[in-house]
Parts: structure tokens; sequence; C-alpha cells
């Protein structure tokens, strides 16, 4: 009897127990982290920086600048803003999932000398609470970190605005809310800013850059942009992408791939995903519609 040899699948491999993914755009460092691990350990977090937990804990065990250790539940979405204390996690006892966020310190002197506030205003330690605009930015980021930052700079450089001026309204230890400057666009210098726009739509366009056309400050550009336009930067540069790409797929009758390409999309899968959002249909349905 002739014996057969059987192969046998190799077994699949481990789905990885830790996942951490850092990015950095300017100004902004953002790490996303999923822990599976759980037990006793101490592990300081960085001075100055915010953290988002998205999962719940019914207790997570915690000290401050050395003090005594603190039990306490954890709800979802929590919030921790470090200032220059140093707050130590001591004990988990299930995985978790949360987003460390570090706003640069020269990115928030210069915020808040734009809006004359004392540039030595710090941030204040506060931790485990709820705030609505942090957890967003978050939430946001997480997604832009886990999609690959496929929606380019301007919608990162974007959050971390929002995110520094909230900090300055919310979160100094003197509590000063910033006197937001009144600028504006003119109608000459905003038709110069679309003209340059529309000849660098296949470019990751940066809130700096645009803001450099003017000039102006990216914080009052950005603010003057959207009372201009109706939209943020990040929103109009998008839609006209959309509309440069209804041209180059029913006039120019451009395969799928290359508008995606021209038109500065991170990969074909994302321009689809953009392109039926806003217009209902997929590029190629678009095309044959036409």
């Amino acid at each position: 009897m002739n014996e057969v040899a059987v192969t046998l699948p190799l077994p699949a491999p481990p789905l990885p127990t830790t996942v951490i993914i850092r990015r950095e755009w300017q100004g902004l460092t953002v790490e996303y982290g999923r822990l599976e691990s759980v037990g006793e350990f101490d592990f300081a977090m960085p001075q100055q920086g915010i953290s988002v937990a998205f999962l719940p804990h019914a207790e997570v065990v915690w000290s401050v600048d050395g003090g005594s250790r603190q039990a306490t539940p954890l709800p979802a979405g929590s919030v921790f803003v470090y200032g220059d204390r140093e707050f130590v996690w001591h004990r988990r006892s299930k995985p978790s999932e949360y987003m460390n966020l570090l706003v640069e310190p020269a990115l928030l002197q210069q915020l808040a000398q734009e809006h004359d506030l004392d540039e030595s205003t710090a941030i204040a330690h506060r931790v485990i609470f709820q705030d609505a605009t942090i957890l967003q930015v978050a939430q946001l980021l997480r997604t832009e970190v886990l999609n690959g930052g496929v929606a380019g700079n301007l919608l990162a450089e974007s959050l971390r605005n929002v995110l520094a001026v909230h900090l300055l309204r919310h979160h100094t230890q003197t509590l000063l809310t910033p006197a937001i400057a009144p600028q504006s666009l003119s109608a000459l210098k905003l038709q110069e800013l679309k003209d340059y726009i529309e000849t660098h739509l296949g470019e990751d366009l940066a809130i700096a850059t645009l803001a450099a056309q003017i000039p102006m400050s990216q914080f009052h550009f950005a603010r003057a942009f959207k009372a201009a336009t109706g939209e943020p930067p990040h929103r109009y540069v998008l839609q006209r992408r959309i509309d440069r790409a209804k041209v180059l797929l029913s006039v120019a009758r451009l395969p799928v791939a290359e508008v995606a390409y021209q038109l500065g999309f991170a990969n074909q899968s994302h321009f689809t995903t953009q392109f039926r959002k806003a217009v209902g249909m997929t590029p190629k349905q678009f095309r044959e519609a036409g």
C-alpha cells in the first residue's frame, strides 16, 4: 500500500496583543494604542500631554507626583490633561484602548501671543473627566491614524488648531479666554487663495502653506477662511477635488486610478470612498451615468 503524504496547513499567526501607532503633524504628536496586557506595572505619562481612554474599566489604580495610590472607575471617553504633574498608572484588570495627544508648547505659546495672553500660560492638571471637544478630536484622529493618514495634512492640522484653542480657553491654570482678533479675507485675497488651491489641488496642502499666501497666522487664517467661504479649509479643498474629479471622469474620461493620483488622494480606495460620500455613487458609476 502506497503511503500518501498529507501536508497540514500551518497554524495562523497569533493576533498582536499590542498595537501602538504614532503619527506626527506640524506641532502635533499622536499615539494610538491598544494594549491587551493587564496586571501590575508602573507607567508614567508624558507631562503636558493629553490622553483619552476609549474603553471603560471598573477599577484602575494610579497616582500623581508619587502620592498615595488611587483606585477609581474609568468611564469610557475619560480625558486626562497632565499639565506639569507626574501621572503614573499602576494597575488595570482588562485591555485598554487609548489616544495620547501632545501639542507642541511652542505652538500654544504662539497662539497665546497672538491672542494677547501671557505666553507662560500653563495647562492645568486634571484627570478622569469628560470633555466633548477633546473626545471628538481624539476620535477623529484615531480614525485618521488607523486609516494611515489618508485625509492628509489639512484635516489633522485643523483638528490640532481646534485642540490648541480649546486648551487655552478651558484648561489653562488661570482659565483665561483668548480674545479672537477680528481678521477677514478681502475679496481679492480670497480669490487669489482660491486660484492657488485650484493650481495645487494635487498636492498635500497644509494650513501653514495656505495661510502664508495671505499672509496671516494659521490660527486666524482657519477662522477667516471659514467665515469667507462657509467651510473649513480641509472641507473646501476636498469639495474642489471632487468637483475637479467629476470633470476628469465625465469629460476627459480618465481612469479612476489616474484621477485619484492627479488630485492628490492617498489611493484609489480613498478617492472612491470620498467620492461616494459626496456624490452618492462611485466614480465608475458616475462616469457610466454620464
